[in-house]
């Protein structure tokens, strides 16, 4: 596994006073301190090598004609640095990123603003590190060939406003190889850790290519609405810190894929709009009483109150216990199967003391 401390990478290693430069696990990369484009394409793997820093491989125009040479131009045509010659174009001027300086890197206007490439026949089926302005992680991905976005996807939804580097190599990346191109791309400006992100709305919405998402630092994110909507591609996600999190509006809608997802992750959330955030998803019935109990554990009983699910499987006993605690809280659920509270009397089957008030009508 990849060296790191909580959520970040570890981008230096020493043995006593000397810097270890590579370490391995067997003969895996366990940890890199350099790297260079082609450390990643020895075996000729097919992928792409961006890297915004190396100024003399961007171009104002996507004929390759003008080059960049100062913050404020477009970047028509980005060179790939891997050996594939996977360049990446813009021929409409209007969509264009816009090159900015400290740190250099290709600005978006989330509106219409993007690259594209053509993958070769058989895709990429491996690792994308991906570094922008507001963080850099690696993600399992699935990309078929054709046309495929570099940068916001529609032009509008990415995981930050710039490209710092992006890597896509057909073949996975070893964890110690992703994390060092990750702290390479840091050293170049890219912001390291997603932890002082507080709005997550659309970052990832529709990359149905990533399989795999990763523990990256969430802790101060509040809003995390549509943040995964329609990743068709993704079957598992992790324990990702919503500590923080009000609003989860749509944030795995239509995960169609979606079957497993982790206990307790919202055992501290502070807010309940969970509004369509599990619509037709594939939740396992193991992941809907996860959802349903840590919705329990969190104690919400004022303000927004809405929690979806449809698809996968229905709740267990458990999770139907959930429920009940929910809606006695306030809480409009809907879950696959429909399931209907059991009436209020039932809360004192088993003896307990207590009162319960029923109007006349």
């Amino acid at each position: 596994m990849a060296l790191k401390l909580g959520v970040n990478s570890i981008n230096k290693l020493y043995l006593g006073s000397t810097a270890i430069n590579k370490a391995y696990l067997g003969a895996g990369i366990l940890f890199y301190s350099g790297l260079s484009p082609d450390d990643l394409f020895t075996g000729n793997e097919t992928g792409v090598f961006y890297d915004v820093s190396y100024l003399s491989t961007l171009f104002q125009d996507s004929a390759g004609t003008t080059p960049v040479t100062t913050a404020g131009q477009p970047v028509g045509l980005m060179l790939d640095n891997s050996g594939n010659n996977n360049h990446a174009a813009q021929a409409t001027a209007a969509a264009r990123p816009t090159y900015q300086t400290g740190p250099a890197r290709a600005a978006l206007d989330k509106v219409d603003d993007r690259l594209s490439i053509t993958v070769p026949v058989g895709g990429f089926t491996g690792t994308m590190v991906l570094a922008t302005d507001q963080g850099t992680a690696s993600y399992g991905v699935n990309i078929p060939a054709g046309t495929y976005v570099i940068g916001a996807k529609g032009g509008q939804y990415f995981p930050g406003n710039a490209i710092v580097g992006q890597v896509i190599r057909n073949g996975a990346l070893s964890d110690g190889e992703a994390a060092a191109t990750e702290a390479y791309f840091a050293a170049n400006g890219a912001t390291a850790s997603y932890g002082a992100v507080t709005n997550f709305s659309s970052f990832w919405r529709a990359w149905s290519e990533i399989t795999s998402f990763p523990l990256i630092d969430t802790s101060a994110g509040t809003i995390f609405r549509l943040a995964w909507y329609y990743c068709t591609g993704l079957t598992s996600f992790p324990l990702i810190d919503t500590s923080a999190g009000t609003d989860f509006l749509a944030a795995w809608y239509n995960c169609s894929s979606l079957t497993s997802f982790p206990a307790n992750i919202f055992d501290n959330v502070k807010g309940g709009n969970f509004t369509d955030a599990f619509t037709n998803t594939a939740l396992t019935q193991t992941s809907i009483d996860n959802v349903l109990v840590s919705l329990v554990t969190s104690g919400i009983a004022t303000g927004t109150r809405v929690f979806d699910q449809s698809g996968g499987s229905a709740p267990s006993s458990t999770g139907e216990a959930a429920i009940d605690t929910l809606r006695s809280r306030g809480w409009t659920v809907t879950v696959t199967g429909g399931y209907s509270s059991a009436p209020l009397s039932s809360l004192f089957a088993g003896g307990q003391q207590g009162l319960l008030f029923k109007p006349e009508r």
